[in-house]
């Protein structure tokens, strides 16, 4: 069987340029606890674009490119086609939300075989579909070999789900990894019902929304550089939030890789308008929960006794940041919490993650996200809205969201 795949390669490996395109594989013969899924739906979202960017922008560019090449994609819904896994656990026909992390090989790894935190791997060997380091290829194919605890079954064959209620399922991994973050510490959604959200992308209004939910008096301050993203957050979550939209001579001055020394510094007044901002809208009193769901390098901008401030509970999310500046006012700071979290958490929270959403997370994915995105029917017009995003390389903030539609091609 024949299977096309979005797959980027090196343009120029000297000059460390990508190009991505489609390109035809065979597939392989299933191993032992392996499953073929039929992919029918797979969001392209913020980690792709830098990962595939003609310019190389993903921090672990190495990482994904270790063996020249990748296919991307560690997210979706698809159907079983053929299965060498447990019939009591999965049967062909079966729906899979797939979470794209997989766990080693060693009996002995406390992360995998017991807390299943695979991106905690005790050996360091925990991968993740489509990002290299030796991983599985990704979603962004119309078929994906997926191995052991990267999936769960969202629906059995016999249910017959409606397209509707399949389509939600392909940001169950993204639901799960923030979800994941915002769990970690039992007291963080707990007692945090001012938050305080760099971002407004997939992740940022997914965060929004479990803390909006978690905990109902809570408010919401966004800073963002799009205002458009920043009016679909804030009609999605509603009256419990207040924007500030970033200038973009900040932007451009945060993500220059030719920054001067102490350009800190320069950034005081904008952290101050942030600062007055934001007491204000916590009526005179500062954050408890800080999160980080920026695709850009947003750390100079909180990490300062200005934002941070005693108790929060500071999570990292993105990527973007080169560093996290910890001065002698934030270390003195009783009860900050700095904490990174990443992947998709254990069993307990994918297997909670089905249920949040058949309850009622899918109408604000169908609202807040599928509505605002780009459906491309098929491999061919994905790759084609790829290209003109690339060619010439667009930003982040010019790219509209989008997910490919498998089923209708």
């Amino acid at each position: 069987m024949k299977n096309l795949q979005i797959k980027t390669t090196w343009k120029n490996k000297n000059q460390k340029k990508l190009k991505t395109s489609i390109v035809e594989s065979n597939l392989p013969r299933l191993k032992q606890g392996e499953i073929l899924v039929e992919m029918l739906y797979v969001p392209i979202h913020g980690s792709f674009w830098l990962a595939s960017h003609p310019n190389g922008l993903h921090p672990r560019l190495d990482e994904f490119m270790s063996n020249n090449s990748f296919v991307f994609g560690n997210g979706g819904v698809g159907r079983i086609v053929q299965s060498k896994a447990n019939e009591k656990d999965v049967r062909n026909g079966d729906y899979v939300c797939i979470y794209g992390h997989v766990p080693c090989a060693h009996y002995d790894c406390y992360a995998c075989t017991v807390l299943h935190r695979y991106t905690e791997c005790d050996y360091g060997e925990g991968t993740i579909l489509g990002h290299g380091k030796g991983s599985y290829s990704g979603t962004f194919a119309n078929y994906v070999v997926l191995p052991k605890y990267s999936f769960e079954v969202c629906y059995r064959e016999n249910e017959n789900p409606k397209e509707e209620q399949l389509i939600p399922f392909m940001f169950a991994f993204l639901f799960a990894d923030i979800r994941n973050a915002l769990t970690r510490h039992p007291d963080t959604l707990r007692s945090s019902h001012r938050m305080l959200l760099f971002g407004a992308g997939y992740s940022a209004q997914i965060a929004a929304y479990l803390h909006s939910k978690s905990c109902p008096e809570s408010k919401i301050f966004v800073v963002e550089s799009s205002e458009k993203m920043l009016e679909q957050l804030v009609s999605s979550i509603g009256s419990k939030t207040r924007k500030f939209l970033l200038p973009n001579q900040i932007v451009q001055q945060l993500n220059n890789e030719q920054r001067r020394i102490g350009f800190r510094h320069e950034l005081n007044s904008i952290i101050k308008e942030i600062e007055v901002q934001m007491i204000d809208f916590f009526d005179g009193r500062t954050p408890n929960l800080l999160f980080d769901a920026s695709s850009g390098n947003t750390a100079p901008l909180w990490d300062n006794n200005h934002i941070l401030a005693p108790t929060t509970h500071c999570i990292p999310f993105g990527f973007a940041s080169e560093y996290i500046l910890l001065n002698k006012e934030i270390i003195q700071m009783s009860g900050l919490s700095i904490m990174m979290s990443r992947g998709v958490g254990n069993i307990r929270n994918r297997k909670e993650v089905i249920e949040l959403i058949k309850s009622g997370a899918h109408e604000f994915i169908e609202s807040s996200i599928i509505k605002n995105s780009k459906r491309l029917i098929g491999i061919q017009k994905a790759i084609s809205f790829i290209k003109r995003m690339q060619e010439p390389p667009r930003s982040l903030e010019e790219i509209n969201h989008s997910y490919i539609d498998f089923q209708n091609n």
